[in-house]
């Protein structure tokens, strides 16, 4: 598969990423819509009043973290992309043509629906739509007809600031590396807080880190809202 000019797009808004694609097929990410939020450009903040318990009993408390599912419609805005079976890309894209990126499987989906691009045997396109999501096989599936994207306006993800100090942050990270799981799409140190962006999350996954770290230390985005 050839390339041009391929990089890797920073993870934006960060789960949630609107990818508008050139007519040549390369791809890019804003913050805000689902690559990710740039880090502040301040002086770190002042360290918290409580250290935050980091490390070992933290990650183990990270394994049991819920994956939940989505089994009313959610909207999802993403880039589809097809070299064989279609995926709906929903962090960071690859700059290339044709474009590579990672998501959950897209299951029924009817190239008929739209007129995509196509190059390689591979084909994509932006998308708005309603899906149903299982976490259990990171699969999405399609709800109801395609939405037009010119007509829809997301709400604004409002991001906390917090205190954490940089060491926190870092370590609070590190913690996170340990989720290997498809609907983990990253994480990002922003205005005194980590912002972990992931597939989907109806409430647990927030409040199950609350209760790990305290409150006010990691922010949960969901990219299918």
């Amino acid at each position: 598969m050839s390339s041009i000019a391929c990089r890797r797009i920073p993870m934006g808004g960060l789960a949630a990423t609107v990818v508008l694609l050139a007519v040549a097929g390369c791809a890019t990410a804003g913050p805000g819509s689902s690559g990710g939020p740039a880090p502040s450009a301040t002086s770190a903040p002042a360290a918290p009043a409580q250290p935050v318990a980091t490390g070992a009993d933290a990650q183990a408390q990270l394994a049991g973290l819920p994956m939940p599912s989505a089994t009313e419609p959610v909207m999802a805005i993403g880039l589809v992309l097809d070299d064989g079976e279609p995926i709906l890309c929903l962090g960071p894209v690859m700059e290339s043509a044709p474009p590579q990126c990672s998501g959950p499987a897209l299951a029924r989906f009817d190239w008929a629906q739209l007129e995509p691009v196509e190059m390689e045997g591979v084909r994509w396109a932006q998308v708005a739509m309603q899906v149903t999501y299982d976490a259990a096989s990171h699969t999405v599936t399609q709800a109801g007809d395609l939405l037009d994207l010119a007509a829809i306006t997301m709400p604004a993800i409002e991001y906390p600031t917090g205190d954490l100090d940089e060491a926190t942050i870092a370590a609070v990270q590190a913690d996170l590396d340990s989720l290997e799981r498809a609907d983990v799409l990253g994480h990002v140190g922003m205005d005194g807080v980590v912002v972990l962006s992931v597939t989907f999350d109806d409430g647990s996954m927030q409040a199950a880190l609350d209760e790990i770290y305290g409150d006010g230390v990691v922010f949960v985005e969901s990219a299918l809202r």
